[in-house]
């Protein structure tokens, strides 16, 4: 997907030449400026304490990280050529433009349906006429319609207006939606690619959990649009992990990635890089506007004075933290203890939090 944009990152690599695996190295700095590096890096060292996580929020999205990619340390001893992608990342994600001209156009069937998401009015035909012009995303919205959750009778589904007649029109939109959206999902070699299926399951997650608080809301007209603000709100992380895989295996395929340095990455930059990308796409104002506050909202006790205002964004700030804290339960990697003290901390509304205690009461049951 981002060719262009790694010639643009590593020029020294060009046409179609295979990837140049010394490229790391022969960009070095000669041995005397080396020795200057580690006699200032040195020197940083003594004169700069440590920087510390100053909030629980912050804690929290380390632990998620942590989750998705493996434990790693916040020393100087990871390894180099992991830092040097990762800056050459972070300066062209200054300029979010380059990497959105290089991703896929948004398809006339999800731009209908943005179009639509307020207007319970739309000509289905004509939606269904458009989705079927494109194969990948009609394939998703048959295959939720065959899903469990909605295909209770267990009646084999084939076609678009089987599917339709079945999912109706908020399943409709979700199917779309997942259609178009996982095919983002970085595809990286076999040895990233089980966390790039965590990213995808984390913004599922996201967007269902985000329609579920919406639903059982003063709000509920709205839980389509928060299924799908909920959903993209991490596109960010999928792009950012999809152009770091891509840039570490085109300058040096044969070595494994340390993952500090990446995660950093997507923790500072991925919801600003969601919001451009919504942007690009002409998301109506609303969408934009609830992405935006996923940026801004760093704590909980924000939500107290833009909830009236920004409910949706507020629901979906809580599904994205559910999704993560439900996550880390599933794979033990945090305990019910753990979870119903975060739950205290992370949330704000009755609705979270009566969700995440249904969630663990289930569990119980079931154990």
């Amino acid at each position: 997907m981002f060719k262009a944009v790694l010639k643009l990152l590593f020029p020294s690599v060009k046409g179609n030449n295979k990837p140049n695996y010394f490229y790391y190295e022969e960009d070095q700095n000669t041995e005397e400026e080396i020795q200057q590096k580690s006699l200032e890096d040195e020197k940083i060292t003594r004169d700069v304490k440590p920087l510390r996580l100053v909030s629980v929020e912050e804690i929290h999205q380390q632990d998620f990280y942590d989750f998705l990619f493996g434990q790693s340390s916040a020393t100087t001893q990871q390894d180099e050529l992991s830092l040097y992608v990762a800056e050459k990342v972070e300066a062209v994600l200054k300029r979010p433009n380059i990497i959105i001209e290089a991703m896929p156009v948004l398809p006339a069937s999800l731009s209908k349906i943005i179009d639509q998401l307020s207007d319970n009015n739309f000509d289905t035909e004509e939606l269904l006429s458009l989705i079927q012009q494109e194969p990948s995303i009609a394939a998703k919205v048959i295959e939720l319609a065959n899903s469990s959750f909605y295909n209770r009778a267990n009646k084999e589904v084939t076609d678009l207006k089987a599917a339709f007649m079945l999912l109706g029109s908020n399943g409709l939109i979700e199917g779309v939606i997942n259609g178009f959206v996982s095919k983002l999902t970085p595809q990286a070699q076999i040895y990233f690619k089980q966390y790039g299926n965590k990213i995808w399951q984390h913004s599922l997650g996201t967007g269902v959990i985000a329609k579920a608080l919406i639903k059982v809301s003063p709000y509920k007209t709205e839980a389509a649009q928060g299924y799908l603000i909920g959903l993209i709100c991490n596109l960010g992380d999928m792009i950012i992990y999809q152009l770091l895989m891509e840039a570490f295996a085109f300058v040096h395929p044969d070595c494994q990635p340390s993952s500090y340095g990446f995660k950093e990455l997507m923790q500072k930059k991925s919801k600003q890089l969601a919001y451009h990308i919504a942007k690009h796409w002409q998301f109506p104002q609303s969408i934009l506007d609830a992405l935006a506050l996923q940026v801004k909202v760093t704590n909980a006790s924000m939500l107290s004075t833009v909830f009236s205002k920004r409910p949706i964004a507020c629901f979906v700030y809580e599904a994205n933290i559910i999704s993560e804290l439900m996550m880390m339960l599933e794979h033990k990697d945090k305990t019910e203890e753990e979870i119903k003290e975060a739950v205290t901390i992370l949330l704000y509304s009755n609705e979270a939090k009566q969700y995440v205690e249904r969630l663990l009461e289930d569990k119980v049951n079931n154990e």
